[in-house]
């Protein structure tokens, strides 16, 4: 099922979470094809391994460098740029449609707007709201590698941080960062990393649904596999 800017039920990931949960959850994919998508991409080396290049995502045919899953990112990612008001205005239909249709289906709605990007959607304003306080009642969650993201008053939206060895200052916020932290590793996961237990976040997506004080441990996909800048972790 898939709306103009979200779908539902078409990342594998989420389907697994949906099937072991009371929520569904909605996904928005644009393409991380600059800072003001993804701001620390460079910092952080997550560029080359970015889940972009995951699941159908990454599946090409032979001879050719795109298909129509990333064409539409584009497309998205284009009018997110552009008109931003506009993507807005589409953003909160969609929303709308989705917290109906889980409704329907006896679900809670969880929605992860940055699939693959990193956009502050918290300093966004739709009439003087952002995104999450139009929606009170929808469960917002993401992954973030912007350490000075202040999301304290908004008790509808989760962050994870994740973690990457790409750039030394980049590595040292560990210590300081007191939220949960995701960890991409090369292959199997280890109990503990940091001095902090590590649990299988493949496992599902619904980061908000963690304990407290762990790590996200994930296993390296798509372009992932081959990173050597220090996203990935060898551990």
């Amino acid at each position: 099922m898939t709306y103009s800017l979200l779908t539902v039920s078409g990342n594998p990931k989420t389907i697994k979470s949906d099937k072991k949960n009371k929520y569904l959850t909605a996904i928005l994919h644009l393409i991380p094809e600059s800072t003001k998508i993804c701001p620390y991409q460079d910092i952080a080396g997550c560029k080359t391994a970015c889940l972009n290049t995951a699941g159908r995502g990454g599946i090409f045919k032979k001879g050719e460098t795109t298909n129509v899953i990333q064409e539409a990112r584009k497309r998205k990612t284009k009018l997110f740029l552009k008109a931003q008001d506009i993507f807005m205005d589409y953003l909160v239909e969609d929303i709308t449609k989705f917290e109906r249709y889980c409704k329907r289906k006896g679900k809670l709605p969880a929605v992860r707007l940055n699939g693959t990007s990193d956009i502050q959607w918290e300093t966004i304003k739709i009439n003087n709201n952002n995104i999450f306080e139009v929606f009170p009642d929808v469960q917002f969650y993401d992954y973030t590698k912007i350490p000075t993201r202040k999301i304290s008053g908004l008790s509808n939206y989760q962050l994870t941080w994740s973690y990457s060895e790409a750039n030394t200052k980049y590595s040292k916020l560990f210590d300081s960062v007191s939220t949960n932290i995701a960890v991409v590793f090369k292959s199997t996961l280890p109990s503990s990393f940091k001095g902090r237990k590590v649990i299988d976040g493949d496992e599902t997506d619904l980061r908000f649904l963690d304990e407290q004080n762990v790590i996200v441990g994930l296993k390296a996909k798509g372009k992932a596999n081959v990173d050597t800048s220090g996203f990935v972790i060898h551990h």
